[in-house]
């Protein structure tokens, strides 16, 4: 029986989820605030882990606190699949926790990097994104309404790139490079452009839905 190619490609993807930030304007962490009875960082992995072998979750900010606070609702063959790092330099702006990220996970072939204030997105989007996959591309980006949102697929090649970079540079920039082969996918998933900065965002949202 011969085996469906794209299985093979969901099989072979990495997490990678940024919870290293101040979240300063939120006042609290954002990776620990609870939604649906869960925090958001859970959410995320739990969400991940439907397309990933692993999750990779950066912290920094209260890193203790934050790495506690998600495998307190993790089961333990999930806690088996994520893995902390910690970044020195979380404070320098999330493009070193990317990097920090990416120096740390396991060999695979493409990378879902994910930002930790997006647990909106309904779990038949990762499904739906990951079988996207091609050889075609090297980056695949969603899309709703003709506005380009998070998060994003990206192969090992992009992420020995992006570790080329020095730390004063920005993923945004760096999509514009030649080396790039970016899809566009235009989803159903309006979610893919919302997140959360502030509490006044995030009360919003919830009264909405």
């Amino acid at each position: 029986m011969e085996t469906n190619p794209k299985n093979k490609i969901m099989k072979d993807i990495s997490g990678l989820l940024l919870c290293a930030g101040l979240s300063g304007r939120m006042g609290t962490s954002k990776a620990l605030m609870l939604y649906d009875e869960l925090p958001f960082a859970v959410l995320i992995i739990k969400k991940l882990l439907l397309v990933c072998s692993e999750v990779s979750v950066v912290t920094g900010h209260e890193s203790k606190k934050v790495e506690t606070g998600i495998k307190n609702y993790l089961k333990v063959d999930e806690i088996s699949k994520v893995k902390f790092v910690f970044n020195d330099n979380y404070k320098t702006g999330m493009f070193s926790s990317l990097q920090c990220g990416l120096r740390h996970i396991s060999q695979s072939d493409w990378i879902l990097y994910h930002f930790v204030d997006q647990p909106f997105i309904p779990e038949s989007f990762y499904k739906e994104f990951a079988c996207q996959l091609s050889g075609e591309m090297n980056w695949l980006q969603p899309s709703y309404s003709n506005k380009l949102g998070h998060p994003i697929l990206f192969d090992n090649k992009v992420a020995s790139y992006v570790l080329e970079l020095n730390g004063n540079s920005s993923l945004r920039h760096f999509s514009n490079d030649k080396r790039i082969k970016r899809r566009i996918w235009e989803c159903n998933y309006s979610e893919v452009l919302t997140d959360v900065d502030t509490l006044e965002q995030f009360n919003n949202l919830t009264i909405k839905q």
